[in-house]
């Protein structure tokens, strides 16, 4: 009796658990490119969203460790450290412009050891998700109404953040309302921003993941939630490989760097948003500087304490992960233009979390199953020619689209051979026709000439000749052979 009800119970858990989640609801897909933002006078690069009633357009840069989306108000660069604050927040919302506006002056952040980056006030508004495939087509829009968001008034940063941590208000939002399948969550940063300097842009999409955006068998992790970054990898192996020799040298191997005792160990790194830089261990970031003639950027161009290299560097860095999974920063990621490389400098006595920022995952598609507090990895395609969405039921496994399959003779293109040979046989036989058409053409005009002075000699024979009478002349060769000529 008891093994009966310990079945009867977990049918029930199991019926609950895939009846919990709507997996026929399709995903929502918001790209992330530059655009003209409320108020501001240049291109924004982030996530195209609008906020209020009418909406007042915003591009916001998705964190996967905030959990509130946040928008900066017109005061923000008045008590703000940004550089270049009025052509950097991705936007202003101002609250009195907005009709759905309503204030939520007790409200608790979810953030944990809130970021002292930013800070301000919360309230309840219209969030609009704008589905934009193409930048030549006008973007369609899902509608959040009474969703919880920030209007930031001081700060030190970009306060225009998509919340995309694991108690995300957005997406649970959508996954309450019945909008999309559970609290799943896709990204491809892109490279589209200054720092990186690329030209790709970037998507999120909620509730799936585009298909299309990456290749292979993801990986998947455990989520640490104890981290305020939960998307965290442990690193075996660095390995930094010289294009011109095609040498390699592992970072953490003692004897290619004597002043290691031994071989350095495995670490945990967090997966972020928050930085473009990766942040490593002092001694691997030692024997990175080493190899490639690093060393501080005295000016720190781009504020983030990324190293510089003194010469010119053409090389990749791989990155290996614990099951073996490698990711490679190419060259021209590894050292941009102007020498500068996406490594930070480290302190030796730093006790900050070790860190792989934007510049990782420009390489990668990340997805999110903040249901089981699981997510994948994969090699993003950077450059796709068509967005593939797809839902992203929670305790599934992302699939990578495949393309159609090819027989034998297509993948060596054999088919065009034959379908080559085939037009170009029959304009050969369309040729040797009219050829023939026209000697048959030919011979019979011959013919024709001949029969003609044949019945003329005929006739002439026939006649008797006398001195007195005389006749008409036969028709001429011309005017008989103008007579049958075709028309």
């Amino acid at each position: 009796m008891a093994s009966l009800v310990l079945y009867l119970s977990a049918t029930v858990l199991f019926a609950q658990s895939t009846v919990a989640f709507n997996c026929s609801k399709k995903p929502i897909y918001v790209d992330i490119h530059k655009r003209a933002v409320h108020d501001s006078p240049v291109f924004q690069y982030g996530s195209f969203i609008g906020l209020g009633t009418p909406s007042q357009n915003q591009s916001l840069w998705p964190s996967i460790a905030q959990n509130h989306t946040s928008f900066a108000s017109h005061e923000y660069c008045s008590n703000s450290t940004l550089k270049s604050c009025d052509k950097s927040t991705g936007g202003f919302f101002n609250p009195e412009d907005s009709v759905s506006f309503v204030k939520q002056p007790s409200f608790q952040t979810l953030d944990r050891g809130s970021d002292a980056s930013f800070s301000g006030s919360f309230g309840q508004e219209s969030v609009r998700l704008y589905t934009h495939f193409f930048e030549t087509e006008g973007a369609s829009q899902t509608l959040l109404e009474n969703s919880t968001v920030e209007v930031v008034t001081e700060g030190s940063i970009i306060p225009a953040r998509l919340g995309m941590g694991s108690s995300s208000t957005v997406l649970r939002d959508l996954a309450a309302r019945d909008m999309i399948a559970g609290r799943t969550y896709s990204l491809y940063i892109g490279q589209g921003f200054n720092r990186a300097g690329g030209a790709v842009n970037g998507s999120n999409t909620f509730g799936g993941y585009d298909s299309g955006r990456f290749t292979g068998t993801p990986h998947q992790y455990q989520m640490n939630i104890a981290n305020v970054n939960p998307m965290s990898v442990r690193i075996k192996d660095i390995i930094l490989t010289g294009t011109n020799d095609n040498s390699n040298v592992s970072l953490f191997d003692n004897t290619a760097f004597p002043e290691m005792k031994s071989r350095a160990a495995d670490f945990e790194a967090q997966i972020t948003t928050e930085q473009f830089p990766i942040s490593l261990p002092y001694q691997i970031t030692k024997n990175f500087m080493a190899r490639t003639s690093a060393e501080k950027d005295k000016d720190n161009t781009w504020g983030d304490n990324s190293l510089r290299v003194k010469n010119s560097f053409n090389g990749t860095l791989s990155i290996v992960l614990e099951d073996g999974y490698t990711i490679t920063i190419p060259s021209e990621v590894l050292v941009n233009a102007s020498n500068i490389t996406p490594i930070q400098e480290r302190t030796e006595d730093s006790k900050a979390p070790f860190y792989l920022g934007s510049a990782f995952l420009g390489q990668v598609y990340l997805m999110a199953d903040y249901e089981m507090n699981t997510f994948f990895l994969a090699d993003a395609v950077q450059k796709n020619n068509a967005v593939m969405p797809v839902t992203f039921c929670p305790k599934s496994v992302p699939e990578a689209y495949q393309r159609p399959s090819q027989s034998q003779w297509q993948r060596q293109g054999l088919i065009g051979a034959v379908v080559g040979g085939v037009v170009g046989g029959m304009g050969a036989l369309a040729a040797l026709y009219c050829l023939v058409v026209v000697f048959y053409r030919k011979k019979d005009e011959r013919k024709l000439q001949k029969e003609l002075k044949k019945n003329e000699k005929t006739k002439m024979a026939q006649f008797d000749i006398e001195e007195a009478p005389t006749f008409d002349p036969p028709p001429s060769k011309v005017s008989k052979a103008r007579f049958w000529k075709k028309t």
